[in-house]
C-alpha cells in the first residue's frame, strides 16, 4: 500500500516535470522511486576509455553468471542525456533476466559526428573483453537504443567499420532493437547540421550501409511520435528486408516519442508493453543459437 502511494505521487510529479523544461527532474524522481521500491545492484562509472565521459554502468544479475547482456544506448538529440537518467531501462531488463550495460558518450557541442558512434563502439569492445568478470556472457551481446541512441545502434550494425576498428565483429552482436530511431533523416535544424556536418549527410544514414549480413533487427515506432518521422522506420525496414536481413517491425498507434522508451518499464506498460516486445525478440534469437 505504501509503495503504491509513493509510486502514484512520484509518477504524478514525473509527468508534471516531463512536460516542462525540467524533464531531468522528473526522470530523477522516477528513477529514485525505482531505487527505493525495487533496488538492484549497479556497478557505477566504470571506465571503458581514457576520456572523462567514457564511463558506463553495469547492472548484473545477483549471484548469476553467463547472463545475456543488453547494451542500451540512450537518446537525447545527441546533446543531452545520461546513463543515470535511464536507470529505469536497466531495472526493466534486469527483471527479465538480463545483465544491462548503459554507457555515456560525448555530446554536442563537445563532440560531432561520428565521435559519439565511436564512443559506443569502444564501449561495446570493452564489454566484449571484460563483461565476464561481472557475470555476463560475452557470446550473448544484445544491442538496443532509443531515438538518437537507436540511430547510433543502427549505424554500428550496418556500417561495420566502427566495430571492426575496435576489434569487434558483427557476429558478436546477436540482435539489435531500435526504438523510434531517426535512421535516415537529413538534418535541417542548425544545431543538427552542426552536429553532423553537411559533408556527412550521406554517411550518417543507416540505409547507405545495409549489406544483408546484419544481425536480426527489430524496429519499434509509433504513429503518435511527433519527434521522429515514420519514414525512418519504413525506409530502414524496407532496405533491411530487401537485403535479406532477418527483420521485424512493430508500429504502435498513439504513444509518443518519449513514452516509447518509458513503456520499456512495467510501471508504464499497459496494452503497449515495449519491454515485453523487446524481451520476446531477444529470447527468440538467443534460443535459436
Amino acid at each position: 500500500m505504501v509503495k503504491n502511494v509513493i509510486l502514484c505521487v512520484l509518477l504524478i510529479i514525473f509527468f508534471m516535470f516531463s512536460q516542462s523544461s525540467h524533464a531531468g527532474v522528473g526522470s530523477f524522481l522516477y528513477n529514485s522511486a525505482l531505487k527505493i521500491t525495487h533496488p538492484i545492484q549497479c556497478e557505477k562509472d566504470i571506465a571503458y576509455g581514457a576520456k572523462e565521459w567514457q564511463k558506463l554502468n553495469i547492472y548484473p544479475q545477483k549471484n548469476k553468471t553467463r547472463i545475456p547482456v543488453v547494451i542500451f544506448i540512450y537518446g537525447g538529440g545527441w546533446y543531452k542525456g545520461s546513463k543515470e537518467q535511464h536507470h529505469f531501462v536497466a531495472d526493466a531488463l534486469v527483471r527479465k533476466g538480463y545483465m544491462v550495460v548503459i554507457p555515456d558518450y560525448i555530446k554536442y557541442p563537445d563532440g560531432r559526428f561520428p565521435t559519439f558512434v565511436e564512443d559506443i563502439a569502444l564501449a561495446i569492445a570493452w564489454v566484449k573483453n571484460n563483461i565476464e568478470k561481472y557475470g555476463g556472457d560475452a557470446n550473448k551481446l544484445l544491442l538496443a537504443g532509443h531515438s538518437a541512441g537507436a540511430h547510433t545502434g543502427a549505424l554500428l550494425v550496418t556500417d561495420k567499420h566502427y566495430l571492426n576498428k575496435v576489434g569487434v565483429g558483427i557476429d558478436d552482436i546477436k540482435a539489435f532493437v531500435g526504438l523510434a530511431g531517426p535512421y535516415n533523416f537529413t538534418p535541417k535544424k542548425p544545431q543538427y547540421i552542426k552536429t553532423f556536418g553537411r559533408e556527412n549527410f550521406d554517411v550518417m544514414k543507416a540505409n547507405a550501409f545495409v549489406e544483408g549480413d546484419e544481425p536480426p533487427i527489430k524496429l519499434i515506432h509509433s504513429m503518435g511520435d511527433n519527434t521522429v518521422g515514420r519514414f525512418n522506420f519504413d525506409t530502414f525496414y524496407n532496405q533491411l528486408k530487401a537485403a535479406g536481413v532477418e527483420v521485424e517491425k512493430t508500429l504502435y498507434q498513439d504513444i509518443g516519442h518519449v513514452m516509447t522508451v518509458l513503456k520499456v518499464h512495467p510501471w508504464f506498460a499497459d496494452e503497449v508493453d515495449v519491454g515485453k516486445d523487446m524481451d520476446s525478440f531477444f529470447k527468440k534469437h538467443l534460443n535459436s543459437e
